[in-house]
């Protein structure tokens, strides 16, 4: 598998699948309540209601945009903290043009993993199918080591976001990424339900992940 697909794909769908723990219910029409049908979607692996209560296309492209940012901008000192992975040997025009080059066929590889980890019954068709598959069945085994707590939700209108503590279990999955925050913005539909639109701190949670990705490597023998 190329190596730099499975890495910004693990990223991405690790933030969109670890807070799979539910918390206390809310009424509707409150960010409360579409974060619990969220995540209860997410665990029951219901298609339909994880796209009710979570806009994808926009998680997936602005995790992606976002996290390759970065990437690209800190290249050159993930070299330094990890000489090890020959994926951080470049520069940062390098690996913006890279990354430009790249975009369209990653975004649509990752979006094809969720569909896979919110329908595992799907059959997959070719090569780039079966390591969508096998990306989407990480991100499974990463849900039942990882679980979020809302610690608040902050509301203005129509507009709100939601702070998680997320924390790893004592396994080998779970001590990858043992905690960290993670912010998430929502947004009022015209039927007056939220819906999660992106992450907010991908700044913060970038490093904790990329250190959980790199021991990941480790953990399966590949580096």
């Amino acid at each position: 598998m190329n190596r730099r697909k499975g890495f910004i794909a693990i990223v991405v769908l690790l933030l969109v699948a670890i807070g799979v723990s539910g918390y206390c219910y809310q009424s509707a029409r409150t960010p409360e309540y579409a974060l619990n049908e969220l995540m209860e979607g997410a665990r029951e692996h219901d298609a339909q209601k994880v796209q009710r209560y979570a806009d994808l296309s926009s998680i997936v492209t602005k995790g992606y945009d976002s996290s390759t940012e970065i990437l690209a901008r800190d290249i050159e000192r993930l070299h330094r903290e990890y000489p090890q992975d020959w994926f951080f040997c470049h520069d940062t025009a390098f690996m913006e043009s890279y990354i430009k080059e790249r975009r369209e066929g990653d975004l649509v590889f990752i979006n094809r993993s969720l569909e896979f980890f919110l329908t595992p019954t799907i059959a997959p068709i070719g090569e780039s199918d079966e390591q969508a598959k096998w990306i989407a069945g990480e991100a499974e085994k990463f849900t039942q080591h990882y679980s979020a707590k809302l610690q608040g939700v902050e509301r203005k209108g129509d507009w709100a976001e939601a702070t998680f503590l997320v924390t790893g279990d004592d396994s080998d999955y779970g001590r990858l990424v043992p905690q960290m925050t993670v912010k998430v913005e929502l947004v009022q539909k015209s039927d007056g339900h939220f819906q999660v639109t992106h992450i907010t701190n991908t700044d913060e949670i970038f490093d904790p992940i990329v250190k959980g990705i790199e021991d990941y490597w480790t953990l399966q023998g590949w580096q």
